[in-house]
C-alpha cells in the first residue's frame, strides 16, 4: 500500500497511528507474529459447539468453556504481552464505548441482586456471560493493534476460507447427518439444550439460525466485492448461498435482503453482480420445486407457525420487562431469573435470552446501555462509509467496507428474531470484520 493510501485511511479512522507488531524490538522476540496467531484463531472458529467443556451448571443453565474461548483468550494474552513489550496499545472510540457498555452491564447485574433477590450463584452465572462477552469484544482491540495495512487481505482470506469449509461441511451434514446436535450430544435434552433440526444445516454451530447469520455475513461481503468490481470466483458466494438456503432461516434471509439493499444503494449493480444474479436465478428455477417441498416440511413458508408466534410472545414479554425497568434494565444476563416474575418458567439456557437483538440489550441494560451499544454500531458504519468514499483506499478495502457495513445492519435485523448479536461466534466474526 502506498504512503498516500495509508495516510488517507488514517485520516478516515480506518487505521491506527501506532500498531503493535509493526516491527518493535519487543515484538520481534515472539516466534509467531500475533497476526499469524489471529489467523489461526479465526480458522479454529470452525470447531464451534463441538468443543464444549462443562465448567458451571445450575441445573437449568450452563456456562461451558469452549475451545474457541481458550483460543481467543490465548490470542488476547499474547497481544497484551506484546503491547507491554512495545509500550504501545490503542483504545479507540469504539473501544471506549464498549468499555462503558460493559460497565453499565456490570453495575446493572450487581443492582439486580437487591432488586430481585438474586443469589450469589445467580449473580455468578450472570457475570460469567458478561466476562465472556467482554473477552470477545477484546478481539476488536486486538485487531486494531496488531493488523497492519498489508495484513488485511490475509486476515480476510483466513476468515473466508474458514467459513467456506464451515458451509461445505454444513451442506454435507444437512444431506447425510440429520439431527446433528443430537448425534454430537446424545444425552442432550431436546428443545431445552438443542432443538431437533432434522435435515436443516446447522454445521458446527448446531443451530440453523446462527449458522445462517454467519453465512449471511460472508455472502454480503462477497456480493459487495462483486458490486465493487472485485474478481470473486462465483463458486464462493454460491456455496454461501447454498448453505444459507439449507439453514431455512427466515431471519437470515430477511437480514440478507436488507443488507443487499444497502449494498445496491451504495454501489449499484455491476456487471459481475448482474451475471452472478443471472446464475442464481437459473439455479433457483431448476431447484425451486424441491426447495418449496423442503421449506414446507419445516413449515417455513408462513409467518403463523409456532416458531413465529413464539417470537411475538417473546417481544411482548421483553417490552413489558423493559417498560418496568427502562433506565438501566434488569441486569446483564439476569433475564432467566427476572422473567420468572412475568410468568416464564426457567427450563434451560434459552430462557436466559430473548428474541429482539437490540430490544433485548435494552431489556438488560436499559436506555443507557442501549444508547452506548447503538452509538458504537453507528460509529462503525460511519467509519465504513469514510473508507468506501476514500478515493485513495484500495478497491478491495472499499468493497470490504461496504460489505461490513451491510453485514452490521443485517445482523441487527437478524438478531430481532434470534439473539445472534450476543452469540460469541457471531461477535467474533463481527469484531474481526
Amino acid at each position: 500500500m502506498s504512503s498516500r493510501q495509508g495516510e488517507a485511511l488514517r485520516l478516515t479512522g480506518a487505521l491506527p497511528y501506532r500498531l503493535v507488531g509493526a516491527g518493535e524490538s519487543g515484538v520481534r522476540s515472539w516466534p509467531v507474529r500475533p497476526v499469524t496467531m489471529l489467523r489461526i484463531v479465526i480458522m479454529l472458529l470452525i470447531v464451534g459447539q463441538l468443543g464444549r467443556i462443562p465448567v458451571l451448571s445450575t441445573g437449568t443453565s450452563e456456562a461451558p468453556l469452549l475451545v474457541n474461548d481458550i483460543c481467543v483468550m490465548a490470542l488476547i494474552a499474547v497481544t497484551f504481552v506484546s503491547a507491554l513489550a512495545a509500550r504501545s496499545f490503542r483504545v479507540d472510540a469504539v473501544g471506549g464505548l464498549m468499555v462503558a457498555f460493559a460497565t453499565v452491564g456490570f453495575v446493572s447485574a450487581l443492582w439486580a441482586v437487591p432488586r430481585f433477590g438474586l443469589s450469589g450463584l445467580a449473580l455468578l452465572v450472570s457475570l460469567a456471560y458478561l466476562v465472556r462477552w467482554f473477552v470477545y469484544f477484546l478481539v476488536y482491540l486486538v485487531v486494531i493493534n496488531i493488523v497492519r495495512a498489508d495484513d488485511v487481505t490475509a486476515v480476510w482470506r483466513s476468515l473466508e476460507a474458514m467459513m467456506l469449509v464451515f458451509a461445505v461441511f454444513g451442506i454435507i451434514q444437512s444431506i447425510f447427518i440429520p439431527h446433528f446436535a443430537q448425534v454430537v450430544y446424545p444425552d442432550s435434552r431436546v428443545y431445552v439444550d438443542w432443538d431437533e433440526q432434522g435435515h436443516r444445516l446447522v454445521s458446527t454451530m448446531l443451530e440453523p439460525n446462527i449458522a445462517g447469520s454467519m453465512t449471511m455475513l460472508m455472502l454480503l461481503v462477497n456480493v459487495a466485492q462483486l458490486a465493487g468490481g472485485e474478481r470473486v470466483a462465483f463458486w464462493k458466494p454460491l456455496v454461501f448461498l447454498g448453505a444459507l438456503v439449507a439453514t431455512l432461516s427466515r431471519s437470515s434471509f430477511l437480514g440478507l435482503a436488507v443488507g443487499l439493499m444497502l449494498v445496491v444503494a451504495v454501489r449499484g449493480i455491476s456487471r459481475r453482480m448482474l451475471r452472478f444474479g443471472v446464475v442464481v436465478l437459473a439455479l433457483l428455477a431448476v431447484a425451486l420445486p424441491g426447495l418449496i417441498q423442503y421449506a414446507m416440511r419445516f413449515n417455513k413458508l408462513s409467518i403463523s407457525d409456532a416458531s413465529a408466534m413464539s417470537r411475538v410472545i417473546n417481544w411482548l414479554r421483553a417490552l413489558q420487562v423493559w417498560s418496568d425497568h427502562p433506565l438501566f434494565g434488569i441486569g446483564f444476563n439476569t433475564y432467566g431469573y427476572v422473567a420468572e416474575r412475568y410468568g416464564l418458567t426457567r427450563a434451560g439456557a434459552a430462557t436466559f435470552s430473548s428474541d429482539g437483538g437490540l430490544l433485548f440489550i435494552g431489556v438488560m441494560t436499559g436506555i443507557v446501555g442501549l444508547g452506548l451499544y447503538v452509538a458504537m454500531l453507528v460509529l462503525v458504519v460511519r467509519r465504513c462509509r469514510r473508507v468506501w468514499r476514500c478515493p485513495d483506499a484500495p478497491a478491495g478495502w472499499r468493497a470490504l467496507a461496504v460489505g461490513i457495513a451491510a453485514g452490521t445492519v443485517a445482523i441487527c435485523v437478524h438478531a430481532t428474531f434470534v439473539n445472534s448479536i450476543l452469540t460469541t461466534f457471531v461477535m467474533e466474526m463481527l469484531w474481526v470484520m
